[in-house]
């Protein structure tokens, strides 16, 4: 975290986070600072925070002999990666708050349906979406949107550009996963076998909010939980858990959230950088990491890997924000 906050200052000193631009595009509210945590940066009054992650090198994957790999996920062989620059990422989910005031904004209407978790399996009902996404109390405005495409996702990303004149995107896979990690090289940043669905009693929720044992009740999936107990059975508000080394929170459960890139069965051939992997006609599935408060502890791993059709909204499914810097 100290090496953030260095890159952070160095860059805000060099106006690489604060200089306006020089020609707001037509109809682009100048972009304002807002009072933000510190290490953190707003670039209006309801952007999201943001975080500077240092450049780096890491491992982009699961080694072959490792406990909980996905063989079907396409996470092994490893890729070494190096990260040349420095990029800001959402210290939080995007949330309810944030996303309802693009919405307001511009009249955004995202369709009305969404999977919500019913009897231990998804649902999927018309009448729900992200302002009402079928849990039994009304979200807080502090907690992540969920109910949202990836093609709503883009749109926030979109109207953010707009707004601020700077550059914000979904993060690509690579970026996520090096974020996740914080650093470190364990399955999740916060630790390695005291997690896993092998745990006698699981830190998982210390730092998380999973599928644990407070949600079996309600919440009846045909697959184990964490075996301790994180007070959320759906979605939490962001930040109610301690962060990872580059002071991210939620980069592991709450909610999933969608990247940029399309979503591929392997590592081979992709760029050993930070680059998203897209193709120039689009794709139908989109990459989505993180896991959430459905998701079982062995898929609540930096390295694990999943995909959704781009135009899913699901009530575990959300996103954070990457600016350009």
């Amino acid at each position: 975290m100290r090496t953030a906050t260095l890159v952070f200052a160095l860059l805000l000193a060099a106006g690489a986070l604060a200089q306006p631009p020089a020609a707001p595009k037509s109809g682009a509210a100048p972009a304002a600072a807002s009072l933000a945590a510190p290490g953190a940066v707003r670039d209006c009054p309801t952007c999201p925070e943001m975080v500077v992650v240092p450049a780096g090198t890491f491992l982009l994957g699961t080694s072959a002999d490792a406990r909980e790999r996905d063989p079907d996920r396409g996470e092994s062989p490893p890729l070494p990666v190096t990260m040349s620059r420095a990029f800001a990422i959402g210290r939080y989910e995007v949330t309810l708050a944030e996303f309802r005031a693009f919405v307001t904004a511009t009249q955004y209407a995202p369709a009305g349906d969404c999977r919500i978790a019913s009897g231990g399996a998804w649902v999927r009902l018309p009448d729900r979406g992200w302002a009402t996404p079928g849990f039994p109390t009304p979200q807080a405005e502090n907690e992540p949107v969920v109910c949202v495409s990836w093609d709503d996702a883009k749109a926030y990303t979109d109207w953010l550009t707009k707004r601020t004149g700077k550059l914000y995107r979904l993060p690509s896979e690579t970026e996520w996963e090096y974020a996740a990690r914080g650093g470190t090289a364990t399955p999740r940043y916060f630790g390695n076998r005291d997690s896993d669905e092998d745990a006698v009693l699981s830190v998982a929720c210390d730092y998380a909010n999973v599928y644990d044992a407070s949600s079996v009740t309600e919440l009846p999936f045909p697959y184990p939980n964490a075996r301790c107990g994180d007070g959320h059975t759906y979605t939490a508000p962001v930040g109610s858990f301690k962060p990872n080394a580059f002071d991210l929170y939620d980069m592991l459960g709450n909610v999933r959230e969608w990247l940029q890139d399309c979503y591929t069965a392997s590592y081979r051939g992709r760029p050993a950088d930070g680059r998203a992997w897209v193709w120039a006609g689009g794709c139908e599935l989109r990459g989505v990491r993180g896991g959430s408060w459905a998701t079982r502890p062995a898929e609540t791993r930096a390295a694990a890997r999943g995909a959704e059709l781009q135009g899913l909204r699901q009530a575990d499914l959300g996103f954070r924000v990457v600016r350009v810097l």
